[in-house]
Parts: structure tokens; C-alpha cells; sequence
């Protein structure tokens, strides 16, 4: 099950940078049909995902680690109030996943992204760092920004998945 929601985790996180990649590199805006930020929040970034994030960053706290478990095989997110001493942004993409997850992902991506790349990379997760990355590509729009994110994509892969 761990395994499973490991390469989940990585899939998630490599999509929406995939994406950001492509939005950054053509300069446009709108979202391709079959994008990730046209789904529910909670269909992309899943309650188990949140829960196993928990558990990669705060195993060590008793509390943290049964509530997050439970979730994980349970199917919702942990207690977000115990997740506000482990990470705050961890925290923060819980209660935004709670409130707001069903709306589109593109609708809540500036409460979603930063948190979700930001506890990525705290559970060890490079992919992450690659998300945050192009992340602010799109938001910055600068040259420099978009070829950071050239080092992680080549143009016939960000061009050949949409």
C-alpha cells in the first residue's frame, strides 16, 4: 500500500509540473482539455496522499502517525489540527483539501501548489522541488525561472503530453 501511494505521490506531483512546464514554456494560459487542474481537488491530490505525506514527515509524533495511518487505510485526511505542529503548510493543504476540495484544482491552485510542492519536498520527494519550480515559472514569467524548468523537461515531452 505504501509503495502504491509513493508512486501516486510522485505521479501527482510530476503531472502538475508537467503541466506548469507547459504553460511556462508557450506563455498562455489556458488549460489544455485533458489537464490535471480541470479535475476536483480531491480527485488529484487524494486524502490518503495528505495522510501518507503526514506520516513521511511526522512518523516520529505518536499522535500524528495513528491518525495518519487510519486515514491512509481509511480513506480520509488526519486531523488537521494535529498536522498544524508538524508542518505548517502540510496543515494548511489539509484544511484546503477539506474545505475546498471540490472545486477544480485550477480554481485553488494558488492555496494548493505552494504547500503541496513544499511538503513534497520535506517527505524527501525531488519532484517537489520540480513542481515548485515550475510553479514559479508560470507565476513569474521570467527567463531565468522558465530555464530552470528546462532542466527538468526537454520541449518534445512538455509539447508531446499535451
Amino acid at each position: 500500500m505504501l509503495s502504491a501511494l509513493d508512486s501516486k505521490v510522485r505521479w501527482v506531483l510530476w503531472g502538475l509540473a508537467a503541466e506548469f512546464a507547459y504553460l511556462a514554456i508557450v506563455g498562455t494560459s489556458i488549460l489544455p482539455p485533458r489537464s490535471l487542474l480541470r479535475l476536483r481537488l480531491a480527485r488529484v491530490v487524494t486524502p490518503e496522499m495528505v495522510s501518507y505525506l503526514a506520516v513521511r514527515i511526522g512518523g516520529d509524533v505518536p499522535d500524528v502517525l495513528a491518525n495518519s495511518m487510519l486515514g491512509m487505510r481509511l480513506g480520509g485526511v488526519p486531523r488537521c489540527e494535529l498536522l498544524s505542529d508538524v508542518l505548517p503548510e502540510l496543515y494548511r493543504l489539509c484544511l484546503v483539501l477539506k474545505t475546498r476540495g471540490r472545486e477544480p484544482l485550477y480554481k485553488v491552485m494558488s492555496d494548493v501548489v505552494m504547500p503541496l510542492a513544499i511538503s513534497a519536498s520535506a517527505a524527501g520527494f525531488e519532484e517537489g522541488d520540480v513542481l515548485l519550480t515550475s510553479y514559479r515559472a508560470v507565476v513569474t514569467r521570467r527567463d531565468r525561472d522558465v530555464a530552470a524548468v528546462m532542466k527538468y523537461f526537454r520541449r518534445w515531452y512538455v509539447a508531446a503530453r499535451f
